[in-house]
């Protein structure tokens, strides 16, 4: 635990109800232990971080995310966890959910076994998994993305218990196709055990994911991307999930996957409360430009800020989440706190972790990210450990 108590002071806290205040933060044992008045005087015993000049925000959540510096989630290993956690807290990101791609099943079941490992032992300064993210096999072929076609397929009873035992109460999220063969029990199963369901990757009519999110399902996997657009007589999965009050809505706002119109129609339309910040962050970010295998051997062509297949469709992001904030922000004209909501507060919520996750108040995880003016990272703090300062 940490034994030395330190005090955020001299920034702007975004507290929980929406505003900016000028107040320190005490953080003890990896917690926070209160805020305290900017010009209160503090024992000499408790370390201070100067943010003069700073926003303190809570720490950011990546609900969607594979991987990066050349390195996969889906390796299930702490090697890998490391190497993508350095990339994570550099963007702001605190914590996260493992996210995995469609794989045969033995190597889907070796990666859900490490992942629950690394979910249930978080290393010191390293970005926290909270959990598993279940992103195929069990999606449309015709919306796979970049997804391997031949490791695509139906659900079925033997596989679901083969990755109930192996996520072993780690599997927060399961992305799938409503429509496809299975679907409708792999639905019931991953809803009686508390998972939640999120549709995605898929060619589901609106009568189809209507009748999924009746049956449980209560999110959308990166809204619009690998799902048909609206249609005036057909409208599909998007207008079942935005006319939906209680599905999150997932938004990769890159400024490639979404146009910025697109993002203020479904904030418009659901509300900030529902709208979750992703990066479907890739394992070829932070390697540069350039023509990569991904993990389960799919090319990729690196360039402009962008990954996409040889045959040019876009291959998730290279976005880290405070790039998400800010393009919102300067983008979509969202305003700071709403932005920042989206990617702290309402993933926290959609996953059920607000209880420790996801805004500054007492009792919480002393995880933050200390924005500059510009909304640049300059220091992440998780679990109470300063894990990333920005060259000055």
């Amino acid at each position: 635990m940490n034994q030395v108590k330190k005090l955020l002071r001299g920034g702007r806290v975004f507290l929980e109800n929406g505003t900016w205040e000028s107040c320190g933060v005490l953080l003890e044992e990896g917690r926070i232990a209160g805020l305290l008045p900017e010009k209160q005087e503090v024992p000499a015993d408790i370390l201070q971080i100067d943010c003069s000049g700073k926003r303190i925000a809570p720490g950011l959540i990546d609900t969607h995310v594979h991987g990066a510096r050349g390195r996969n989630y889906m390796e299930g290993s702490a090697e890998a966890a490391a190497a993508i956690s350095d990339f994570l807290i550099r963007g702001g990101t605190t914590s996260c959910l493992a996210t995995t791609t469609s794989a045969g099943r033995a190597d889907e079941a070796a990666a859900l076994r490490g992942l629950r490992e690394a979910s249930m032992h978080p290393a010191k300064g390293q970005a926290e998994i909270l959990g598993i993210h279940l992103e195929g096999p069990f999606i449309n072929p015709r919306n796979r993305g970049s997804q391997a076609e031949e490791n695509i397929r139906a659900a079925s009873g033997p596989e679901l218990e083969e990755i109930a035992e192996a996520a072993a109460g780690a599997l927060k999220i399961v992305t799938l196709a409503p429509e496809m063969d299975g679907a409708a029990e792999a639905i019931d199963f991953f809803i009686r055990r508390g998972i939640k369901v999120s549709i995605g990757h898929t060619s589901a009519t609106f009568a189809q994911a209507q009748a999924a999110l009746h049956a449980g399902a209560g999110r959308g996997t990166h809204l619009f991307n690998a799902m048909p657009p609206i249609h005036h007589r057909e409208p599909g999965a998007v207008l079942a999930l935005l006319l939906d009050p209680s599905a999150f809505l997932e938004m990769t706002v890159d400024g490639h996957h979404l146009a910025p119109e697109i993002i203020q129609m479904v904030l418009k339309l659901a509300g900030p409360e529902r709208c979750v910040l992703i990066t479907d962050g890739v394992d070829v970010r932070g390697c540069g430009d350039g023509t990569f295998q991904r993990w389960e051997g799919t090319t990729v062509i690196v360039r402009d800020g962008q990954a996409r297949t040889p045959k040019g469709s876009l291959a998730g992001s290279m976005l880290s989440l405070s790039d998400a904030v800010r393009n919102a922000v300067r983008l979509a004209k969202v305003p700071i706190g709403t932005a920042i909501r989206m990617a702290s507060e309402i993933p926290a919520r959609s996953v059920g972790v607000f209880d420790r996750k996801g805004s500054i108040s007492q009792g919480k995880d002393a995880d933050f990210v200390i924005f500059n003016e510009d909304l640049s990272v300059c220091m992440t703090i998780v679990r109470g450990d300063i894990a990333y300062r920005a060259a000055p």
